[in-house]
């Protein structure tokens, strides 16, 4: 039986009253398992994907509050729970690094999930927000480990030898990737279909908690000049592994397939081999290959001597008595046991380097020259020498071909060819000088488009808030100037802007409390002087009285006459009035006997 959303809302609302009811009554029956009720009584599983462990991944899913709302608080959407009974909706889902509660929804969902239907036990669709990118980055062998049961739309990306990874499907005009990622067009290498998916701009994804708990894995290459070796890695406590690929090396005879090409020790029979012992190595061909051992022909190897033979097999003769380490020298010794070096000029020689082309012996040394030319003339191909294996041309996708012209197209290199795709719409070009038009690439075009309802500069900085319409920039109400200063006085000149010239002798309210009455001069507010004012004055050691006086520049109230302390009848030490009780203080005089 299928509810539509509007009928399951209610179902769910009237389902939570009923809960709330029995929460003011003793408990008599089982707790809550972790699973909301369907309309037919069937329990429904809240949980995406096939793992239940960790915390709540904020940074991949994208906080659903406000950028400063802080985490969620307990139970609502977006906090960390571990079942359906920590949330207030008793909604509990699966994210990528922990389960977070949720909520049902018709269309829409806060930031970081969709709104997605779900079979719950009983056959029944409910429409929850769930975490959008649940899979995003995980290891993948196929599109369907990047979906949601016998959903689709999700793409396994491959990315070369590292291996292949989720995208989440986007909208190329509206895209809505996570921070880091960025909504780009890939082909799925098993149908050859293209679509949008969010996919990481730079680096190497990481691994969820999720990923870590179901060990994930994708298929990767080690690859080099002898070959190409497959093997996986996968995510572990430390996160993605290394490839776990053998890596290529020449074969040999060893019984092991060294270059990954499905056969093992297949060499040419009569490839080059050597017999070495401690005087040296001799060379020769193999004349058999058995149990992963190779059978040569090579002499062995034997001290030099002065005999005009190549003993050691070096390619030198009589070298190790009178060898001076020169290739351009001829170094023979004499029946007398003296030697002899002969300096050879002109003669071809090899420095060691497959980049130069014709070395030769000069002054006796090898130099190399004639430089190898590596140039393809394919500026999306780094050329380079290797002095091993000579010129390298590596296709490359990150250099720059030719501009064609257009701008708004991209000139870009990829995997060694020139493209020059459209750029996305909305993107920025030339600028055609006006302030209130839109300067955008739309189908590979640059349009001029203009704006209403922003921010301008008609140039009069006596306006402000000057806004765009219809291409035009209107200036905005007038820039009254004021400064807050009674002391000043403000007014917009349109060539300069705002001015404040000092108005001397103004009446203002100046900042002492008992001389308020104030005059203005350079632009400041002080207190008129002469002013009439009252202020306390202290009489004696407990008594203060009000006092006329006239007011200073300062602020101050200068009292004009200080009234006489208070006196005590029959007191002849000092009288003090205290708490508004005259106290005689002759008891503190000593008197004499």
């Amino acid at each position: 039986m299928y509810f539509d959303r509007l009928n399951l809302l209610v179902l769910v609302a009237f389902i939570g009253a009923a809960g709330l009811t029995a929460c003011g009554e003793e408990d008599s029956g089982p707790k809550n398992n972790g699973a909301a009720a369907s309309g037919d009584g069937s329990a429904i599983d809240f949980s995406v994907g096939s793992s239940d462990a960790g915390e709540v991944d904020v940074a991949a899913t994208e906080d659903a509050g406000p950028p400063d709302a802080g985490p969620p608080e307990e139970g609502t959407f977006g906090a960390p729970c571990k079942s359906n009974e920590d949330c207030d909706t008793s909604l509990c889902v699966q994210n990528s690094n922990g389960k977070v509660c949720t909520q049902i929804c018709e269309e829409n969902c806060p930031n970081g999930f969709s709104c997605a239907e779900k079979k719950t036990s009983g056959g029944d669709i409910i429409y929850l927000c769930l975490p959008k990118f649940l899979y995003l980055c995980d290891p993948c062998t196929e599109n369907k480990d990047c979906n949601d049961g016998d959903k689709s739309g999700n793409v396994c990306v491959s990315f070369g030898n590292s291996g292949s990874y989720c995208g989440i499907a986007c909208d190329e005009v509206k895209p809505d990737c996570p921070g880091n990622y960025s909504c780009q067009q890939v082909v799925d290498p098993k149908t050859g279909l293209s679509s949008n998916q969010c996919v990481r701009e730079a680096g190497i994804c990481q691994c969820s908690q999720r990923a870590i708990e179901l060990g994930l894995k994708t298929s990767c290459t080690n690859k080099n000049l002898y070959g190409s070796c497959t093997g996986d890695r996968s995510c572990e406590a430390g996160g993605l592994s290394q490839c776990k690929a053998t890596v290529p090396k020449a074969e040999e005879c060893n019984g092991v397939d060294d270059d990954c090409d499905g056969d093992t020790d297949n060499f040419d029979a009569t490839a080059p081999c050597k017999k070495t012992n401690q005087f040296g190595s001799c060379t020769g061909v193999v004349i058999a290959c058995v149990d992963g051992k190779t059978s040569c022909d090579a002499p062995a190897a034997k001290p030099e001597k002065c005999n005009g033979i190549d003993d050691d097999c070096d390619g030198e003769t009589d070298e190790g008595l009178c060898d001076d380490g020169d290739p351009c020298t001829k170094d023979t010794c004499n029946t007398d046991g003296s030697c002899k070096h002969k300096e050879l000029a002109g003669l071809a020689c090899d420095d060691g380097s497959l980049c130069t082309q014709t070395d030769k012996c000069i002054a006796g040394k090898c130099i190399g020259g004639n430089a190898l030319a590596c140039d393809d003339n394919d500026p999306c191909t780094k050329d380079s020498c290797d002095p091993f294996t000579g010129c390298v041309n590596k296709a490359s996708s990150d250099a720059v071909c030719p501009d064609d012209g257009k701008v708004c197209t991209q000139d870009l290199c990829k995997n060694g060819k020139c493209t020059h795709p459209q750029k996305k719409d909305g993107s920025k070009c030339a600028d055609d000088g006006q302030v209130c038009t839109t300067d955008t690439c739309t189908a590979g075009s640059c349009g001029h488009k203009p704006s209403s309802g922003t921010k301008c500069e008609d140039g009069n900085p006596c306006t402000q808030n000057d806004l765009c319409n219809a291409g035009k920039c209107l200036p905005g109400p007038i820039n009254q100037c004021d400064d807050k200063n009674p002391c000043t006085k403000d007014l917009c000149n349109p060539k300069v802007g705002c001015q404040h010239t000092n108005s001397d002798y103004t009446l203002c309210k100046a900042p002492s409390a008992d001389c308020p009455v104030g005059t203005c001069s350079g632009g400041k507010c002080f207190s008129k002087p002469n002013e009439p004012c009252s202020t306390k004055v202290k009489v004696d050691l407990c008594g203060k009285v009000d006092a006329l006086g006239t007011c200073a520049s300062s602020g101050k109230c200068v009292a004009k006459k200080v009234p006489q302390g208070y006196s005590c009848p029959g007191c002849k030490s000092v009288c003090i009035k205290c708490f508004g009780i005259p106290v005689c203080l002759d008891f503190l005089i000593s008197s004499s006997p």
